[in-house]
């Protein structure tokens, strides 16, 4: 029989510093070997990364090995070809498959899962689940004590084995041999008393080591000092300073002797045995106490000396019977206990002959072996469910198991490929060096580095080239921003009432417009996916094209679809990569170029080409100036009407956005604007203020028209069961202000600063105790102020309006009409504004909305509103009436009037 024992730590090496797994790994393999069992032990690492020292007799070099990845763990197995694994801890499974053919025995000496619930950072659930999935992989599990077998057997039971009869577990206490068969005898009226270990967090002694210190200090009771030995996992040697056990610095120095923290094993044994009393092993009561199984008290054992502990330790019935020691329940038992022991001398050298006894019956390492030994005689696979807790998750975790297998073969390639390489270059390094230092080499330095230059510029084009081939010929995913709104568009489309046959229109109308459509979480967006929807109730369907040059999406009464062009349409977006630095080169401001770009990128035009001949289309519609001339160029080939949205006059919005715009470009702005205003069939413009600067730049008055922007009314027009009261839990007595946009866009965070900074702490000095909801995308990472809370993207905005109790748009910059004035109009919220807050809505001042420019009116008005709902309540009224006429479809059918011949007067 020969057993692999796999496990963390080092190999026993006497003159180290160990751990309790190399100490638990030693003497379960002497034991096996004085048993007639074959023992080698495996390691985790290299053989270098272990420190050097004389191991104990009995380890031959030839027995240990080392592994890095689970790769050269498996070949380690196939070279010893054991015929049972012992694994020291349970995490040291996962290189394994669930139908290993080799038993698998797994030492859980320590209640990991307790030791757990210390530690901070660790999900204690994820751990669980971790633990139960790979204890189903083992065929025996070994514990320390009666208790640590009780606490195992439920968690056997969730991974799935059979415990009705007979559990798969074996009690192998800790186990040692004795230091020396004879009890330690005393030499000095001064007591010594020890204690130490690695400094874990649920090692929490300072109570009973204050109480011992200052015993000790007093010196009445007993006389003597406490030695602490401590130190970090695993072998980092502590100063003698060294935090206690719960990380407390230690008082009293002149009490305590400088201690190099953890000693090598050898020389920890030799101070015990030749210098000190007592082994201490005293703790605050926590649940890992219950379970555990201490190293450092059976050390303290062999070298004979009577330990005083816990009463709830397990440890404890152990020295009752043995009079191996002391129990204590609390530290202001221990003055009286010291005393005691100091006055009866003579018993303490029957006690350390005691201790010793102890450890020859109970913990000496051939008479613990048995039960594995037993077993291993003739190891049968344990009995187990086939159904456990994570059953639907075994078939994954194996699959996982065996890419894990193949992750580690791959890493190994390529390591043993890198150290190849690594040579090379060290070659090549070498004769480059000497090239390099020759006169040739020199001389034609000029000619190479222009050479090497142009090389690069080709290479790097080349590589550009491909990928963008790459990505045109791939077949693009589904879109997960397009896809979140399928619900909407199947659930909206049975509450729009269908239209008269002579309202419809035969034929297809294309948008062309941006790249970032899709999701609609900004004004723009908001207002063509909104229009194509609306357009689609009227005519046989409507075409989106964006900037995704792979997909296109078709509305058709008023349920959307994604479409993809096929690959030879797709390969025309590779002048995508081309198009923005044509713009940026115009002086175009960065965050701007984007909706330009397809003045340079003609496959906008190839796309609208391609969906002209295969669609009837009756009306070319332009969202943004630059997008007007794919729509132009298309219909000198298939004719059809064209039509320009101006979301704004672009050209100002810009040079007021962008201070730094230069003259130069912005009239390059100006004039391809004005440009294509004049070329298309129709202007529409969303506002008369725009539709008049227009004119003034030159466009032609016949062709602008005025079309405001919508409102979805059957969102407003719903109940809801929840509103922003609920969700935030904000009490009756404080009022709720809203405000919505994206705010990467400056002027709409800029609104929420103002709102915090000087709205609030007016509303405050009146008595007011309001709440501002900053409603959607890309907030800022911290919020100016504590009752200014930013919600995020929210799926539907009607629910979150309609529960507050009043809008302020405090706008100070930004072009175009505020579509949120329109969306608080339609959920009945009073609204106070700027003038640039309300710019382009044609709204009376005390009608619609309460107008005003300064903080402190702003502030007013809100009071004003706020004491007088009545008043409150009739301009939310006036204002939704207003909005009542601008829904979506009544919004498509003024687009589609303006395809009849006789259309050419403003609206």
């Amino acid at each position: 029989m020969k057993v692999l024992i796999v496990t963390h730590g080092s190999a026993f090496q006497p003159d180290q510093v160990l751990s309790g797994n190399s100490i638990r790994a030693y003497y379960l393999g002497r034991g096996l070997a004085e048993h007639g069992v074959d023992v080698a032990f495996a390691y985790p690492g290299s053989r270098s990364s272990h420190r050097e020292g004389r191991s104990e007799p009995g380890a031959s070099e030839s027995d240990i090995r080392y592994f890095g990845n689970s790769t050269e763990l498996h070949a380690l197995i196939r070279e010893v070809k054991p015929q049972a694994i012992l694994v020291g801890y349970w995490e040291l499974l996962e290189p394994f498959p669930y139908d290993f053919e080799i038993p698998l025995i797994v030492d859980l000496i320590a209640p990991r899962i307790l030791e757990i619930l210390f530690q901070e950072g660790e999900n204690v659930g994820h751990y669980a689940a971790r633990m139960l999935a790979q204890y189903r992989k083992a065929s025996r599990f070994i514990c320390g004590t009666r208790r640590q077998r009780q606490f195992l057997i439920p968690w056997l039971i969730l991974a799935g084995f059979d415990c009705r009869f007979n559990a798969p577990i074996d009690i192998i206490p800790i186990s040692t041999e004795p230091f020396s068969p004879l009890p330690r005898r005393r030499s000095s009226d001064e007591w010594v008393v020890v204690t130490g270990g690695v400094s874990w967090p649920w090692r929490m002694g300072e109570r009973y080591h204050r109480s011992i210190r200052e015993t000790l200090a007093d010196g009445s009771k007993m006389q003597g000092k406490l030695v602490v030995l401590s130190g970090g996992y695993v072998h980092k040697a502590a100063s003698g300073d060294a935090p206690d056990a719960n990380g407390e610095p230690l008082p009293d120095p002149d009490s305590i002797p400088k201690t190099p923290g953890l000693l090598p094993y050898r020389d920890m044994a030799q101070l015990f045995r030749d210098e000190c009393d007592i082994g201490i092993e005293l703790s605050d009561y926590n649940i890992e106490r219950d379970f555990s199984a201490s190293f450092r008290s059976v050390e303290f054992l062999r070298c004979g000396l009577p330990v005083i502990c816990n009463r709830t330790l397990d440890l404890a019935r152990d020295l009752a019977d043995y009079d191996a020691g002391w129990v204590v329940d609390d530290p202001e038992d221990l003055p009286e206990l010291l005393g005691s022991i100091s006055g009866a001398a003579s018993d303490y050298a029957r006690k350390s002959e005691n201790a010793i006894r102890l450890v020859n019956e109970r913990f000496h390492y051939l008479k613990t072996i048995r039960p594995l030994v037993e077993y291993l005689q003739c190891p049968e696979p344990p009995a187990k469910q086939t159904d456990w807790l994570f059953i639907d998750a075994e078939p994954q975790l194996a699959r996982l198991s065996q890419e894990v297998l193949e992750l580690d073969r791959q890493v190994r390639l390529r390591d043993e490929w890198i150290d190849e390489l690594r040579h090379h270059v060290e070659k090549l390094q070498h004769r480059l060096d000497e090239v390099i230092n020759s006169t040739s080499w020199r001389l034609t330095e000029p000619l190479r580095m222009a050479l090497i230059n142009t090389r690069s510029w080709v290479g790097s084009l080349r590589h550009r080239l491909w990928q963008a081939i790459r990505l045109a010929w791939e077949e693009p995913a589904p879109s997960d921003a397009f896809h979140a709104s399928g619900d909407r568009y199947a659930a909206a489309a049975d509450r729009v009432a269908k239209p008269d046959d002579g309202e419809r229109r035969s034929g297809y109308v294309a948008i062309v417009s941006r790249e970032d459509v899709f999701p609609t979480n900004h004004g723009a967006a908001v207002k063509i996916e909104r229009t194509a929807w609306g357009l689609s109730h009227f005519v046989d369907g409507v075409l989106l094209i964006s900037g995704d040059w792979g997909r296109y999406y078709l509305f058709k009464s008023g349920v959307a679809e994604e479409h993809l062009f096929p690959r030879w349409i797709r390969l025309t977006g590779l002048m995508n990569r081309f198009s923005r630095k044509k713009v940026l080169r115009s002086g175009m401001p960065l965050n701007e170029a984007y909706i330009y770009q397809a003045w340079h990128d003609w496959s906008y035009t190839a796309r609208l080409l391609y969906l002209a001949f295969k669609y009837r289309i009756i009306l070319y519609q332009a969202e943004f100036p630059a997008y007007a001339k794919p729509c132009l160029q298309v219909s000198r080939l298939k004719s059809a009407k064209t039509l320009l949205v101006e979301h704004n006059v672009e050209c100002d919005r810009i040079r007021a956005q962008y201070p730094a715009t230069t003259p130069k470009a912005y009239e390059w702005l100006r004039k391809l604007e004005i440009g294509v205003c004049n070329q298309v069939d129709q202007v529409i413009a969303v506002s008369q203020p725009d539709r008049d600067l227009l004119i003034a730049h030159g466009v032609e008055p016949r062709k602008v028209q005025v079309v405001p922007h919508g409102v979805d009314l059957r969102l407003f027009d719903r109940s809801y069961s929840f509103g922003l009261r609920d969700l935030y839990e904000v009490p009756s007595s404080s009022p709720i202000i809203v405000y919505h946009g994206i705010y990467s866009y400056r002027p709409n965070l800029e609104s929420v600063e103002l709102l915090a900074s000087e709205i609030l702490p007016r509303l405050s000095a009146r008595g007011i105790d309001a709440r501002v909801f900053a409603i959607g995308p890309e907030p800022p990472a911290e919020s100016p102020h504590p009752d200014v809370v930013f919600t995020g993207s929210v799926d539907n905005l009607a629910p979150y309006l309609k529960s507050a109790d009043i809008a302020v748009v405090p706008l100070q910059k930004g072009g175009g009409t505020r579509m949120k004035i329109l969306e608080y109009f339609a959920a009945s919220v009073p609204v106070v504004a700027t003038r640039k807050g309300i710019e382009g809505i044609p709204a009376e001042p005390g009608i619609h909305a309460v107008i005003v420019d300064d903080f402190e009116g702003i502030a007013d008005a809100v009071v004003r509103l706020l004491e007088h709902p009545q008043e409150a309540r009739a301009i939310a009224e006036r204002a939704k009436a207003y909005v009542d006429a601008l829904d979506w479809t009544s919004i498509a059918k003024r687009y589609l009037d303006l395809l009849k011949p006789e259309s050419g007067t403003s609206t």
